[in-house]
């Protein structure tokens, strides 16, 4: 017998919610079968099995699970079936003869949400406290329109908070020239036959710059030390109306610039699904945020906890500047940088900044 036990698949998390069987119950599995999908607050895993037999289902779709629960066993075929082990939350015998209510698990979550002390449970003469239980406790609203935040928002809030009260970041913008990047862009979606933007050749453009601006990437391990990352691995924003996702673009330097490109197009088409792994949303050394929008002119990143800088991409807009001695039109980009000032001063901002600004307006280099 071999237990299939949820692993802990980040460290936002305390628990996740079982959404899918893979596999119907008393089916025969193999070693590394997919089994089971479990969600997180920022995307979908796959359970596989560790051994071959058959399988036996402890949770159905739809409960919680936590890091190390078991959540099915692969046992021989014709092996007895055994009751399931009784959960944290479930409504056992001993619970029921305990002299105080029973709280479900819904029940608890919306308790926390409307700040109701357990103490008022008493006044609902019930032994098993449910959420319709719990609403009836509930303060009465005004006429506004009251709502949860949707689970992958959520987890946006707890990471801001923790980036704004952890990192003492600083902000430089610079100006970038965008036509050279424009007119590269129309070639390279010619070339490639694929429908790229400004935010793939940034990204080639930071790869770049990896060894030249080792700070950039770095990782604060300590109050005087960091941890210089051997590789660049980019996070990239990405919302298509479903929640943000910060996918990563892996050893970014070393790929070309067609398999960048194949990578964001992947990137975009699981967005549109809502269906990330958490292994394509870990381990970034550096952001880049979108907000490439027509009229958008600058914004201000956040700097993803266990990283040193973000970068913010903004729309492409129409500028006149001075041309001799007159002027002339020309397409310009702001780009942002928001950076740990605890690791990288403002030279180095603006040194790292006028890098992009050179690599992205001669960005032939970045396409070959």
């Amino acid at each position: 017998m071999a237990d299939i036990r949820v692993p802990k698949l980040n460290n936002n998390d305390t628990g996740y919610q079982l959404v899918a069987w893979l596999v119907d119950e008393d089916e025969p599995v193999k070693p590394d079968q997919p089994v089971a999908e479990v969600e997180t607050s920022k995307a979908v895993e796959e359970l596989v099995s560790g051994a071959e037999g058959v399988l036996r289902r402890l949770l159905a779709v739809g409960d919680a699970c936590a890091p190390g629960e078991v959540i099915a066993r692969v046992v021989e075929p014709g092996a007895p079936r055994e009751e399931p082990p009784a959960r944290p939350n479930a409504v056992t015998e001993a619970a029921a003869e305990d002299p105080g209510p029973v709280v479900t698990a819904p029940a608890r979550e919306l308790m926390d949400q409307l700040g109701i002390d357990p103490a008022r449970l008493r006044e609902l003469d019930v032994k098993i406290v449910k959420r319709a239980d719990v609403e009836r406790l509930a303060p009465e609203q005004d006429s506004a329109d009251t709502r949860q935040l949707p689970v992958p928002q959520q987890a946006v809030a707890r990471t801001v908070s923790r980036s704004h009260a952890e990192i003492p970041a600083a902000y430089t913008v610079i100006a970038v020239d965008a036509g050279p990047a424009k007119a590269e862009v129309a070639r390279q979606t010619t070339a490639l036959g694929r429908l790229l933007g400004l935010p793939e050749l940034l990204i080639a453009a930071v790869a770049r710059l990896h060894a030249a601006h080792p700070l950039c990437f770095a990782r604060l391990t300590g109050e005087h030390t960091v941890r210089i990352e051997e590789r660049p691995h980019i996070g990239v924003t990405i919302d298509v109306g479903k929640g943000l996702n910060v996918p990563v673009v892996k050893d970014a330097d070393q790929l070309s610039f067609a398999e960048l490109v194949e990578v964001t197009t992947a990137f975009r088409r699981t967005a549109v699904r809502g269906r990330f792994r958490e292994s394509e949303l870990s381990g970034a050394t550096i952001g880049v945020t979108l907000h490439n929008a027509p009229d958008i002119v600058h914004a201000i990143p956040m700097i993803f906890p266990g990283q040193t800088c973000a970068l913010a991409l903004s729309g492409v807009r129409p500028e006149v500047v001075p041309d001799g001695d007159g002027f002339r039109a020309r397409d310009t980009v702001n780009l942002g940088l928001a950076y740990d000032h605890r690791v990288v001063n403002g030279k180095d901002a603006v040194d790292f900044l006028q890098d992009l600004k050179a690599a992205l307006e001669h960005p032939e280099e970045l396409t070959r």
